[in-house]
This record gives structure tokens, C-alpha cells and sequence, in this order.
């Protein structure tokens, strides 16, 4: 019997690629595709298909909820996320769901089919670009109260003396400070500090 799989996502150029590439897989057949989130669920619930190929950012409801209604209405559906730029925290919430698989949409789109069929055959599969922005994520979740709060006056562009004179602190403790948030950010420069800070939500622009 072949491998069922349901693909959703919103842009029909996309899912009309993704359709005609997966179904190319040895095994596999794509029996549902839909154009929205609650497309997406209502076609699970009626092909209970074996895995779903879901995008994050679509209508009626994105992909983290159709992820959380499917262990609901198809939980032996195993769910992959094929995705552009999520927010912040979200890759998080797949992983810790039990997602199977994590790819990105810029892509070869011979790896991401490489990739599923490895999913097919039972693997779970996290392409490097996701596990990075996972590993990016999990260190920006270690910061401190005191380190937000530095870097939130960075980023209003305070000197080590403006910081340190409005949290009655030594210039050596900011200095600290401003050390421990480019390590656990995983950056080399102030301007990269920024940038990293601004792109997960840390601070506001």
C-alpha cells in the first residue's frame, strides 16, 4: 500500500510544485491538497492521510494549529512543515509537538524530497538551516531579566555609561553583560547583537 500524504499550503503555484514533485517519491500518493488551514483539517479528518505536508503561514489556520487538531481528529498523521521565515519561538513548538519533519521553502527542492522520503520511510528530519535557528532560538530563551535589559538600552543606543548609570551598575558589568548577550546570541559585533535582537522579537525597531 502507498504512503498517503496531504499537502497544504496557500499559494497554488506552490502547492502545485509540491504536489507534482512529492508524488514523484517512490510509494507515495498524494491524496488531498488544500489551499488553507481548515481546508487542511477537514481533509485530514476525511483521508486521515499517513503524513501531512503543511506550510506554517496560511489562512483560516496556520500550521502549528492544524499540527495541534490533527493529534485530535488523524493522530497516526505524522506532520511536516515546509516553511519560509517562521516567528520567532514557533520551530519551538513544532519540534516539542512531535513534528517529523522541519524543511525550509529556499530550499533545493531535491533535498526537501529527499528529505520526505526519508520521513516516508520512517525517519524524522531536521534540515541544518531550522536546526541552527532552533539552537539560535534556545539561547535567546537563556537570557536573563538583566541581559534583556541591556539590550533593550542597546538597542535605544546608551553608552556602557548610560546603561550603567540607569540600572546603578559598574561600566565593568555592562561590559559583562553586553559579552554574555553576544555569546549566547552567537554574534561577533554590536551591529549583528541588533539585528539577531530585532529578527527574534527581543527588542521593538
Amino acid at each position: 500500500m502507498p504512503v498517503t500524504l496531504l499537502v497544504a499550503d496557500d499559494h497554488a503555484f506552490t502547492l502545485d510544485g509540491m504536489q507534482r514533485a512529492l508524488s514523484r517519491i517512490d510509494g507515495v500518493q498524494v491524496v488531498a491538497t488544500a489551499h488553507n488551514g481548515i481546508e487542511a483539517i477537514a481533509l485530514a479528518r476525511a483521508h486521515r492521510p499517513d503524513i501531512a505536508v503543511l506550510d506554517i503561514a496560511m489562512p483560516g489556520a496556520n500550521g502549528l494549529e492544524v499540527v495541534v487538531e490533527l493529534r485530535r481528529w488523524s493522530p497516526g498523521t505524522r506532520c511536516v512543515i515546509v516553511t519560509g521565515t517562521p516567528a520567532p519561538g514557533v520551530l519551538r513548538q513544532l519540534q516539542d509537538l512531535g513534528v517529523c519533519g522541519l524543511f525550509v521553502k529556499s530550499a533545493d527542492p531535491q533535498e526537501i524530497c529527499a528529505g520526505i522520503a526519508r520521513i516516508v520511510a520512517g525517519e524524522t528530519v531536521i534540515a541544518p538551516e531550522i536546526a541552527m535557528r532552533i539552537a539560535e532560538e534556545t539561547a535567546a530563551e537563556g537570557l536573563s531579566e538583566r541581559e534583556l535589559e541591556v539590550l533593550q538600552m542597546i538597542a535605544r543606543g546608551l553608552t556602557n555609561s548610560g546603561i550603567a548609570e540607569a540600572l546603578s551598575i559598574s561600566p565593568k558589568t555592562v561590559e559583562s553583560h553586553r559579552a554574555s548577550l553576544m555569546r549566547k546570541l552567537r554574534v561577533h559585533s554590536v551591529a549583528q547583537l541588533l539585528i539577531r535582537a530585532v529578527r527574534d522579537g527581543l527588542v521593538s525597531v
